[in-house]
């Protein structure tokens, strides 16, 4: 669903906010310059993520555009010039997603902010338990218009139930005070049997509460009473400050000059996929790579030249895998790479394939290109190996293959 819409008369505001969006995010966006070109547009059966528009349009003087956008199942956003207070509390009756005020500096950042949160949420589970049909209905609508899945109940133990049929839920969004099970027993029943990085809370209730669920390492603590407006910009800055942090660690856990994670990272992650698997019959590739004849490099050329080296060859191993797979920065000359779920063909074929890449690369020494490659030790995995051993194999198999003409692939089984 990466396409946008936006309609307002300003041919040049619109054409700019077009472009920026585009570029930033790699969007499709459509624009329409009328109530009727949109029209036309919407009777195209595009699927749009979002709409953005303007009310006052003058071809719809009694601003029907919002009814019609909103009638049409469309998420809309208001984009205006017109800063009235009563308007926006009109338009936030309609279940919009923001009330954007158009000539303040932050127009363009806030529609990107906007566009980033649905793509980003979009899918992921979300329990709302809240005790009151009628708040728990208005919350309902803010998220669904967000993209989230969601799961609601009317106290604790029934979203304790629900967490426990979808673990892979992310955001538990509860009332303070709830019959059954209130919030304080929920999160402390979750964080005992399933504890995990990346599920988080937001908890309503009263202010004098705040602090003590904000001790507790809550995320988010909105005080009753709200409205939707209110509910909609908590909830959307506590996603945008979420989506920093994860970006933050990210940085954190990878090896600047590579792009690797680092040890201490891929030993963590490694370990937790040696979790996740401890039941399947899921095997896995495990690999050390090293540059071939590093000591005659440093003499001839200096460290600061096998680092390039390293970082052009850690980038050819970054390409050759997929997503799901880990990259590790283990010395300043030895990458760790694990192909999770492979079979021993094809984890063959791809660190094959890197070494041939490799072998491609050069990099610039004095205007003079220098060519490097590097050695391969392979062992293969499955539930209940452990680093240890496997790091053995490995080992192993590198020197095999450094000592008998380097520029290849060796294996330990």
């Amino acid at each position: 669903m990466k396409r946008i819409l936006i309609i307002d008369e300003n041919k040049m505001l619109i054409t700019l906010l077009a472009k920026k969006i585009s570029n930033s995010l790699g969007f499709t966006v459509d624009t329409a310059f009328s109530f009727e070109e949109a029209k036309e547009l919407l009777s195209e059966s595009k699927e749009y993520l979002l709409c953005f528009t303007e009310l006052n349009l003058q071809d719809d003087l009694r601003a029907e555009i919002l009814d019609f956008l909103l009638g049409k199942s469309l998420r809309v956003a208001v984009l205006t010039a017109n800063n009235d207070n009563s308007l926006k509390q009109k338009c936030w009756q309609k279940d919009i997603l923001a009330y954007i005020y158009k000539e303040s500096n932050s127009c363009v950042w806030q529609m990107i902010s906007l566009i980033k949160i649905l793509e980003k949420n979009q899918g992921k589970k979300t329990i709302l338990a809240m005790s009151k049909a009628n708040e728990r209905n208005e919350c309902k609508k803010v998220l669904n218009s967000r993209l989230f899945t969601v799961l609601s109940c009317a106290h604790g133990e029934e979203a304790l139930n629900y967490f426990n049929d979808n673990t892979d839920a992310e955001l538990i969004i509860c009332d303070a005070k709830m019959p059954v099970l209130d919030a304080r027993a929920l999160i402390m029943e979750i964080k005992e049997n399933f504890p995990r990085v990346g599920l988080d809370f937001i908890i309503l209730g009263e202010k004098d509460e705040e602090g003590e669920f904000l001790n507790n390492n809550v995320g988010e603590f909105i005080s009753k009473p709200f409205d939707n407006e209110l509910f909609s910009a908590r909830l959307d800055k506590f996603l945008r400050n979420k989506g920093t942090m994860e970006l933050l660690s990210l940085f954190k856990d990878l090896e600047p000059q590579t792009g690797a994670k680092t040890s201490r990272a891929f030993k963590n992650e490694f370990d937790d996929y040696l979790k996740d698997i401890a039941k399947t019959n899921e095997e896995f590739a495990f690999a050390f790579v090293r540059l071939d004849d590093l000591q005659g490099i440093n003499e001839e050329y200096g460290s600061e030249v096998s680092q390039m080296m390293m970082k052009a060859a850690t980038q050819e191993a970054l390409k050759a895998v997929m997503g799901k797979d880990l990259v590790a920065s283990l010395s300043l000359d030895k990458l760790c790479i694990v192909l999770k779920n492979r079979s021993k063909e094809e984890a063959m074929r791809v660190f094959s394939n890197i070494c041939e890449e490799i072998k491609e690369r050069s990099v610039l020494v004095s205007l003079d290109e220098v060519f490097f490659t590097v050695s391969v030790g392979l062992s293969f995995g499955k539930a209940g190996d452990s680093f240890k051993e496997l790091s053995l194999k490995a080992d192993k198999a590198l020197n095999t293959a450094q000592n008998s003409g380097k520029d290849r692939v060796e294996v330990c089984f």
